[in-house]
């Protein structure tokens, strides 16, 4: 029996040439030994699939050999178990009999399971030279699916994840190839949402980033796989809201952050988010602020918004399309991948290595709730420093979120709903600030167009403030149970 790991990719656009013979080019696959052939597999299914929950059980035949494959995503990477088989042997009394297999047996309970029709696939398959018992130091897996993009698979047991993430890091500098972190639809272009965490009272709060941070790459490469076929304005808005959740774990978590992070990737990070932003506040100004303002003016006006609308547009499909190129770029690549490698070696600081997640979460969502109960009263702050309110609040609801099945019930019920209102309600100011600076920079603009957009930019934020204070005042100190 083998008990590996394996890290995936997917190609993101036309390689130079096939594939293979782009990937024989890169320094560890040209001296590795090469093979070509048609892998047939079944998988394992039953009547309630979900019962099966992250794994993936089957049989894969290549030439006369039979091996049982039991897979299972334990982010960031997946645990792959597989076992050659003779030729009488079952898959069920594979799973009965291996110890590594207990969570797989457990879940089975005394339900069977059906093969499913066996499928063939071309595959080509690298072993790079190693040391080890198993013969392999990394194996590589490319699937040349009609019609899919090109699919590699890394594979090396657990201790060589080092050489793994080596692999994988020559691979994205010189072709396009994307980590995939976590389990995607392929076909699915729907946009994915922030999934609710559950975090055990028991967990440490390295275990709580962790399980943070599982839950921010869902949401992000989710979006990310979603929008290869056309990014759209809610694909956009998922992507950013992920990257500030993002930023909130990091608030919370800061003594976790070291020098890999912040040299490796916090640099990528900002010039990522950046670009979201941008294109979020376009798409913000061009569907939402302008057409109010257009719809606010004298009938007899309308006309002169055109050339204005048509010249947001363009700027909002500029930015949609800066962000799609960076997507598809190494830049991006590599920190998908880097992002997923500083994950995976996660480990708790001294100071943290004995202390309760509740006592943890307590002490930093109380360190939050000050930064905005401590405010001055928001009608005497500029635009600047109320938005500054608003991004505080805004980290404390993510931060309320990530906590929640540790917070009170009252805490759950009026605290995260008031910080949600407060965040709505300076929202609505700075988004009109936004779009008055907008509006002063588009040539297009007419002045009368740019002096109704300041208007109501003032205006916008003299309620924002003053609705927000009262809405601020009232929001009572979180409580962990």
């Amino acid at each position: 029996m083998l008990q590996l790991v394996e890290l995936r990719m997917v190609s993101l656009d036309a390689l130079n040439g096939p594939p293979d013979e782009a990937l024989a080019r890169l320094g560890r696959f040209a001296t590795a030994r090469r093979t070509d052939f048609m892998l047939r597999s079944q998988k394992a299914g039953m009547g309630l699939a979900a019962n099966l929950a992250d794994w993936e059980v089957g049989i894969e035949t290549h030439d006369d050999h039979r091996v049982f494959v039991a897979m299972h995503q334990d982010w960031p990477l997946i645990r792959r178990i597989e076992t050659e088989a003779g030729p009488f042997d079952t898959l069920h009394g594979w799973i009965k009999s291996e110890a590594a297999l207990t969570d797989l047996k457990a879940l089975l309970g005394d339900a069977g399971f059906t093969l499913s029709e066996a499928t063939e696939t071309a595959l080509v398959q690298w072993d790079t030279p190693g040391e080890m018992d198993t013969g392999v130091h990394v194996r590589a897996t490319l699937r040349l699916d009609t019609d899919q993009p090109a699919t590699l698979t890394l594979t090396a047991a657990p201790d060589e994840r080092k050489a793994l993430f080596a692999a994988a890091h020559e691979i994205v500098e010189a072709l396009p190839f994307l980590i995939v972190p976590v389990a995607v639809h392929s076909t699915s272009r729907e946009p994915v949402k922030a999934s609710k965490l559950k975090l055990p009272k028991d967990a440490s709060p390295t275990d709580a980033l962790v399980a943070i941070g599982k839950s921010v790459a869902a949401h992000w490469f989710g979006n990310d796989a979603a929008s290869r076929a056309g990014l759209e304005v809610e694909h956009v808005h998922q992507l950013r809201v992920a990257q500030r959740r993002l930023k909130t774990a990091l608030k919370l978590f800061p003594d976790w952050i070291d020098d890999a992070w912040t040299t490796g990737i916090a640099p990528d990070l900002k010039w990522f988010g950046d670009l979201l932003g941008d294109a979020r506040d376009w798409d913000v100004f061009t569907d939402t602020t302008l057409p109010a303002y257009a719809a606010s003016d004298d009938p007899h006006h309308k006309a002169a918004w055109n050339p204005t609308q048509k010249a947001a547009n363009n700027n909002r499909v500029a930015a949609r399309q800066r962000l799609q190129d960076a997507m598809n770029s190494p830049r991006y690549a590599r920190l998908a991948l880097s992002y997923v490698e500083w994950f995976s070696t996660l480990e708790a600081p001294v100071d943290h290595t004995d202390q309760s997640l509740a006592a943890y979460a307590q002490k930093r969502i109380t360190k939050h709730y000050r930064k905005i109960e401590r405010a001055p009263d928001l009608t005497t702050l500029d635009a600047a420093k109320r938005h500054k309110v608003r991004i505080h609040a805004k980290r404390l609801r993510y931060a309320l979120e990530f906590f929640r099945s540790l917070l009170t019930r009252k805490t759950r019920k009026q605290v995260e709903e008031a910080l949600g209102n407060l965040q709505s309600v300076l929202g609505e100011g700075n988004d009109a600030a936004v779009a008055a600076q907008r509006l002063a920079d588009l040539k297009e603009a007419g002045e009368f167009q740019k002096g109704l957009a300041k208007g109501f930019a003032v205006n916008a934020q003299r309620m924002s403030a003053t609705e927000g204070e009262r809405i601020l005042r009232k929001i009572k100190p979180p409580r962990i149970k």
